[in-house]
Order: structure tokens, then sequence, then C-alpha cells
């Protein structure tokens, strides 16, 4: 009896070895691909979350809703009197509510092998899934700059919150709705001195253009922008303005999310019309970015589909314009196909 019992132990024993061992096998892939994921997402993943000042940005956040403090703009006070009232200063307090939006990206291997390639930066799907979160987070910042803002209230005494919205000041929207005009070197001027006008800095990586791909041409016939040397050889020796500093902005290029049969899966910046692109000229203080959850991965078999291996890559984010100065709207010609 005692011999049988030990016979049983001494099996039991063996397959939670096994057992162990092949979850730590499994974990390692996961914990690889994981950090391989977040490395390669800070290289190439959002084209826009770079841009906002750090300031701006929340993390950890645990509610469902953040909200955004703004103080407003005040001016210190003479002392007439050595003796005088001391004069306070109440700059204006109010808030911007963002409603944090779960995100994921998906998808399925045949077997365990394909996982492993997986855990190199090059790999397809991995690209696919840093490029999917990449793109949902850019969507994210190019509708708060776009949209209506949400606002949020607290009601004194009672504390209660009551939200709101409020639009783009139709004042920070150049030629609304216009689908035939080519952006031109004036209306960039005249964007520029909008955002001057409310006090947004200027400076190195202050202000950024957003700008989509078939505007480029347009862009490049601009006399200006290829009228300096050091300029003209930036763009023509890269072949385009993305990312170059020209007018006091950089310029950065968001492309519409395209199939393979180059049919639109997603149009990123907005368009007023067919015909019409907007370009949005944007201070990188003026949207709030809230991050609830970094990206997590989560790797399991799926029975229901043969036993193939589901990768799916989660993040959960919201972002919400602060600032209505510190963004203009510019709508100009450019393809919506």
């Amino acid at each position: 009896m005692f011999t049988i019992l030990k016979g049983f132990l001494a099996t039991v024993i063996r397959l939670l070895a096994s057992e162990a061992g092949n979850v730590t096998i499994e974990q390692t892939w996961v914990y690889r691909f994981h950090d391989l994921l977040h490395l390669t997402y800070q290289q190439q993943g959002s084209l826009l979350e770079g841009k906002i000042d750090p300031m701006m940005v929340h993390r950890n956040v645990g509610g469902a809703i953040d909200h955004h403090e703004r103080l407003g703009n005040v001016i210190a006070n003479d002392t007439v009197s050595p003796f005088g009232q001391t004069k306070i200063l109440n700059p204006e307090h109010s808030r911007r509510a963002a409603t944090l939006q779960s995100s994921d990206a998906a998808v399925l291997v045949s077997d365990e092998h394909t996982l492993r390639s997986m855990v190199e930066p090059g790999d397809g799907y991995t690209q696919t899934i840093v490029f999917a979160l990449g793109r949902r987070a850019d969507l994210h910042c190019i509708n708060a700059a776009a949209n209506p803002a949400t606002t949020a209230t607290v009601a004194e005494g009672t504390g209660v919150i009551t939200y709101g919205t409020v639009a783009l000041p139709a004042s920070h929207v150049i030629n609304p709705g216009t689908a035939t005009t080519a952006i031109d070197n004036a209306t960039i001027n005249k964007a520029h001195g909008l955002l001057s006008a409310a006090s947004v800095p200027v400076g190195a990586g202050e202000r950024c253009m957003l700008y989509h791909p078939t505007q480029e041409e347009d862009i490049k016939s601009i006399t200006q922008a290829t009228s300096s040397d050091f300029t003209a050889r930036m763009i023509y020796d890269k072949g385009t303005i993305n990312e170059v500093p020209w007018n006091g902005f950089t310029w950065v290029n968001i492309a519409d999310v395209v199939a393979p049969d180059l049919s639109k899966l997603q149009n990123m910046l907005p368009s007023a019309e067919a015909g019409s692109r907007a370009l949005l000229a944007i201070h990188k203080s003026a949207l709030g970015l809230s991050i609830g959850r970094d990206i997590t991965t989560k790797i399991n078999e799926r029975p229901d589909l043969n036993n193939s291996i589901q990768i799916r890559s989660l993040m959960m984010q919201a972002a919400v314009r602060v600032w209505e100065g510190g963004v203009v709207r510019i709508d100009a010609a450019g393809s919506t196909t």
C-alpha cells in the first residue's frame, strides 16, 4: 500500500513539475513580447503623444472620468501705497473632463512558433498591433482638438458636478467648409497669428501643424517654404515636410488608415465636406491626455478556434481640449477618398 501511494505521489509531482515548466515557458514569452511591444510602441507608436506637454499628461488614472484643471491668466498689481490693502489675484478656475476609453488590438496566430517569432521588432504581427494602437491614440488626440470639449462645473455649496460641452470658437476656424482653396502661406500666417494673439507660447517644439498627405504638394508649392536654402534642402532631401520645422510649426503628416485595396478604414483628420481636409495647428499644452492603463498584453489559447493563440493588447486613455486658444482649424483642399 505504501509503495502504491509512493508511486502515485511521484507521478503527481512529475505532472505538476511538467505543468509548472509549461507555464514558465509560456509566461516567459508573454513577458518578452510585452516588453518588446512597449519598446516598439515608444519608438513607432503614436505620432502625437510625444507632441503633448508631459505636464498635460495624467497617468495611472483610477476613475472613469479624469479632470484637467484650468487657471485663467492674471496680471500682478502695482503697489501704490506700502501700507495699503493687499489686492488678491483671483484667476478663473474651471475644469475639462476626459472620459476614459478602452481600446484593444487582437490577432490570432496558429502555433507557438509564430508567437515566438513575434518577439522580433520587425515581425508583421507585432508591427500590426503597434500601428493599430498608435493610430487609435492619435485619433483620440485629433478628435479632442477638433471636436467639442467636455466641461465640468462644480456647483457651489453642494459640490455636484455637471457636464457640458464647448466648441472650438468660430474665430479659430479658418475657411470653414472650404474644399477648393489650397493651403497657402497667408493662411498659415493667420493661424500663427491667432495662436499668438491668444498668448500661446512660440518657439522650437511649441507648436505643431497636422496635415493630410494629399495637401503636401500644395504646401511644397508655397514659395516661402522652398525659398530658404536650409528649408528647401530639408524638404527636398527628405521628400516631405513631415517633422520639418517651418513658419513656426513642426509639420506632422497624418495619413489615413488604408486597407490593401486602398479603401479607407479610418479617416484621421476631419473633413468639412467632400474634397476638403482640416489642418490642425496645436500648441503642446492645448490638449490634456489621460491614461488609465498603459498597454498590457494577454496571451491565451482559444479552444473555440482550434486552440489558436490569441494575442490581445489593451490600453485605456482619453484626450480633451483644455485651451481653445491653443488650437486653430484650417479647412483646405485635400482628398477624402
